[in-house]
């Protein structure tokens, strides 16, 4: 049975580059399924495309082959891995911190290092900086198609050695909950943090009520403000600042038919931080 090979990287959503994964993909099974999660992480952000990939892994078939290419270190020693997933899935990937939201939230069963002197594509072993088109792609299409099996990406490592990117953990003490910012896209400016919505009912804030919300850049206030607390946008007026659940069920930020992230010049990273009590 062939399973779905999903590509996300941060190469721009125009790079032709994406294009040649594809086509190495095609010549190890012209009929393997190949689709486009993302190819707009923020360049050379690991913590980004570790949750472009919990965002995504759980609404795919198990089996499913994920490529993450987020690789400032392309050509170096760090490991390039195959992750098995606890939910049956698959990520192709450097272990550079890519994993951390993946082991923290949706586990990581085994993981092994990808043998190049097999699962690289073979006229390009003497290229060392594009690992996403001659080792990720690559081994992934011969794991999805069947040519390979699990065992045969390379040698097992142990899952407490994945790396592990640092970042600022949800934390609730004394009914404040604070968190970090990890998505602020500009088009609609939904700004997501990481702290569980399920923690604001837990500390007594719940639908209908007023909250404290604040984000500081390093410790800079760049947003100070009493809020309403809603099931969707539709509860408030246009132009109201709000807080909603996000879909993967964090406590999300926006401005009803506005946009929250171009008015405060909002982003997001371990120097974006939020905190949310009940006003």
């Amino acid at each position: 049975m062939k399973h779905a090979v999903v590509m996300q990287t941060d190469f721009g959503v125009e790079n032709i580059s994406v294009s040649t994964m594809r086509g190495v993909c095609r010549q190890v099974s012209e009929d393997l399924d190949i689709f486009d999660s993302t190819h707009a992480v923020r360049p050379f952000d690991v913590l980004n495309a570790s949750d472009s990939l919990v965002y995504t892994i759980p609404f795919w078939p198990e089996g499913t082959v994920f490529v993450s290419v987020v690789d400032p270190g392309v050509g170096t020693s760090r490991r390039s891995c195959v992750a098995r997933l606890k939910n049956g899935s698959f990520v192709v990937t450097p272990d550079n911190g890519t994993l951390t939201y993946v082991v923290e939230q949706l586990g990581v069963d085994r993981v092994r290092e990808i043998d190049e002197s097999v699962n690289r594509y073979p006229t390009t072993r003497n290229i060392h900086i594009f690992h996403g088109r001659d080792v990720y792609a690559y081994c992934a299409a011969r794991l999805a198609a069947g040519v390979i099996d699990f065992e045969g990406v390379g040698p097992e490592y142990p899952v407490s050695e994945i790396v592990m990117a640092p970042y600022v953990h949800p934390e609730a003490k004394g009914g404040v909950l604070t968190g970090m910012i990890n998505e602020a896209p500009e088009h609609f400016g939904l700004t997501g943090t990481n702290i569980p919505f399920s923690w604001l009912a837990e500390n007594g804030m719940n639908y209908g009520d007023m909250v404290h919300i604040s984000i500081l850049h390093n410790r800079d206030v760049v947003l100070y403000k009493t809020v309403p607390l809603v099931k969707s946008f539709g509860y408030t007026e246009k132009g109201t600042v709000l807080v909603i659940s996000s879909e993967t069920g964090t406590v999300m930020i926006a401005k009803n038919q506005g946009n929250l992230v171009l008015d405060y010049q909002l982003d997001f990273g371990p120097d974006w931080t939020f905190s949310i009590t009940k006003a």
